[in-house]
Parts: C-alpha cells; structure tokens; sequence
C-alpha cells in the first residue's frame, strides 16, 4: 500500500521530540510538509527530516497548495480550532494534540466538523499508549482487581523542564495561547487516563486551578490544580498537577473490590520503581492467572512451591515491560485506521472533547463554588482566556 503523506503544522517541542520522528520511523508514513509561523524553524525542520514538499508560514497555504493524507496539529491549543477546521474542510484526516481546544464548544464543533467531512479525528492523549496503561486496561477488564470503585491519578513538573523555558514567548505561559497550564495543559494527560481506565463516564465534578507558586511576572495562569470526579456508576476519582515542582513525579492509582493496581509512565523515582504493580485477592491457580502476571510473578524462595500452590500466594507482582516510545505507537494505530476505514476509537475526536467538558466543568465549578454536571449545558472559557477569545471571536 502507498505510504500516507503527513504534514505538520507547528514545528515546536513536541513535534521535534516526538511527531517528526515518529514519521520517519514507520514505513507506511512519509513527512509532505511543515508549518510554522516562525518561517526559519519551519524550513529546518523541513531540510532536517527530509519533507517531499515545501514548508509554510501560512497553514492555509500549505493545505491549499500540498497534497497530504494527514495532518498533525500541533500548534498552540487557542488555534487548534480554526487549524483543524480548515483540514477537515480540505478532505485531511485530523490528528490534533492535546489538549484538543481551548473551550468545550471548540472541541464539539472539531468532531462535527470532521464527522461532517467523513475524515478520521484522533486526539494526542499519549497515555494510553504506554504498555503499562494498555496493560493495566486489560487486567482491569479481566476483572484481576475486581470491581473498580476509586481512582487517582498525578502528573507534577516544573516549567523549567521544557525546551522554551528560557523564553518569554512559550505559549504555556500566555493566556492568549494557553489559556490554562496546570488543568489544561498538564491535567488533560491524566483526566483523559483516569476516564479510560475507570471505565465510566463523568457525572460531575469539583475542582479548583489556580497560580500559587509562580512570581506574577513569569505568568498569571494557574500553576496548580486538583478535582475530584464522580462517573455515572457511582466510583469517583481526583486529579492532581502543578507547574512548580522540580522533580517530575507522576503515579495513577487504581482501588478495586478485590485489588490493587499502581501504574507510572512518564518517570521514576525512589518510590515508583517499577512501570506497574498489581495486588489481587482472587484465588487464581497458576495456569488462570492473566499471561503477563503469569510472567512476572516471582516466587519468594529457591523451591518454587508458589507455582503448586492452590491457589497461588497473594502478593504484590511487579511489572516491567519494555519502554516503547507511545508516540510511534499512537501514529501507527492511527494510520492503521485509516488504512482500514474504522474509527480510531482508542483516542476519538469525541473522546477528547469530554476531556475538555472536564477541565471546563473545574473552571465552571470556581466560577459557582459547588458541584458541576456533565455534560455542560454552555460554553465555558478559562477565566484568563476570555478576554483574547471575545476579542478572537
């Protein structure tokens, strides 16, 4: 099958850490193009990574003028809307990264547009995409831990550790780009994780973001944030993030009727030194235990009775699969859809804008003080961003 063309709008941090390479990487994909409105690093990256085509300055122009199958928005998020639009009018399937838009309206009017046009949608939710998540999926769907009924998930890094921390331009500053960086920004990861592997949809949510640590000249968007969730089938869930903390730390917890699960993907630290951890109160005999616990599972003396044992010892089984890198993946299981004619459901365009009805739920539950419902029943803007929207729209 001839290889699809993929372009790139938005030639900055996580395309060169991860888009370009990735493309480069699978043989069903070759780079067509490159957008940037810093034209010099948009031909760069161009000549760098080999692109069949030109590069741009003016996104308009490079979906009027090159042929592509794909592309991957990877802007910052207040374009995200009118970039993806515009593909999706030119026939292009959409892989837009996180967070998908800046509002809960933005994000719908992107999956209908795309529905409208019959091209694939896929969000950048990378986290589902480490083995250790899919992992934790599937056992959870095996019923290893039981009933699921709690959850808790956390993602803490400083602004210090990104490549244009030493730029007063970075996006993930400004209100009129950003619009929000401890929720939008860093929580997005784990909301969209935690809603996957609970397996439940969002009933309502509380939550407050707000800027606690950061000197007022270095940005005045939230730099911490927390909420709690509670899903349609009565389990609930918190989130946490901030913008402050030196050391990148990072673990989801999951609390079932019959046991525990501790996942960590994006570093690791004294007290998270292995990807997963998975504790289980069933009476599994050594043959029904799932194959990757089966593997894992270490005896805890030289004579390896626990293997005998019926049923096998309860403990806590350590896992550690091999760190493949979850953005190849993600494109790969994106073009595997296209090639296929089916919906990339693992990370739909739908999937992502729930997560963004989330995160405007916790700026509308500041703006009320209490609980908020799900869905939303208008449009909701981050606090600092509404000004440059009004003036946007």
């Amino acid at each position: 099958m001839d290889k699809l063309g993929v372009s790139i709008i938005g030639c900055g941090s996580i395309a060169q850490l991860s888009h370009f390479s990735s493309i480069d990487e699978l043989p069903e994909t070759e780079l067509i193009a490159t957008c940037d409105r810093d034209e010099k690093r948009a031909e760069e990256m161009a000549k760098k990574w080999k692109a069949r085509g030109k590069w741009y300055k003016d996104y308009r122009e490079m979906l009027e003028k090159e042929k592509m199958d794909i592309v991957i928005i990877a802007t910052p998020q207040a374009y995200h809307h009118e970039q993806a639009i515009a593909a999706a009018e030119k026939g292009i399937h959409l892989f837009v990264e996180k967070p998908m838009t800046c509002t809960n309206k933005e994000a719908w009017e992107i999956v209908e547009a795309a529905e409208k046009a019959k091209v694939k949608l896929m969000i950048g939710c990378n986290q589902r995409f480490w083995s250790q998540h899919q992992i934790g999926k599937e056992l959870i769907e095996k019923g290893v831990i039981g009933d699921i009924k709690m959850g808790r998930s956390s993602l803490h890094e400083s602004w210090k550790l990104f490549p244009e921390r030493l730029s007063f331009t970075d996006f993930r500053r400004r209100a009129d780009e950003g619009a929000s960086a401890a929720l939008l920004e860093v929580a997005v990861h784990r909301i969209d994780l935690i809603r996957w592997l609970m397996g439940s949809e969002v009933k309502r949510v509380v939550g407050i973001a707000k800027r606690i640590a950061s000197p007022k000249e270095y940005t005045l968007l939230d730099d911490a944030m927390w909420m709690i969730m509670e899903f349609e089938n009565g389990s609930i869930s918190a989130v946490s993030s901030d913008r402050f903390s030196p050391a990148v730390s990072n673990i989801t917890e999951i609390y079932g009727t019959e046991g525990t699960m501790f996942l960590s993907s994006e570093a690791t630290n004294p007290f998270q030194s292995v990807p997963i951890a998975i504790y289980s109160d069933k009476d599994y005999n050594w043959d029904e235990l799932p194959d990757v616990m089966r593997k894992w599972f270490y005896p805890q003396t030289f004579w390896p009775d626990d293997f005998l044992a019926k049923p096998v010892p309860k403990r806590w089984i350590s896992i550690s699969p091999p760190r493949e890198w979850s953005y190849s993946k993600m494109l790969k299981y994106f073009v595997e859809c296209i090639q296929k004619d089916k919906e990339p459901e693992l990370t739909s365009g739908r999937d992502g804008a729930k997560v963004i009805e989330i995160i405007c739920a916790v700026f509308k539950s500041m703006e009320t003080n209490s609980w908020v419902d799900l869905p939303l029943k208008e449009e909701v803007v981050p606090p600092q961003y509404k000004p440059y929207y009004k003036n946007r729209k």
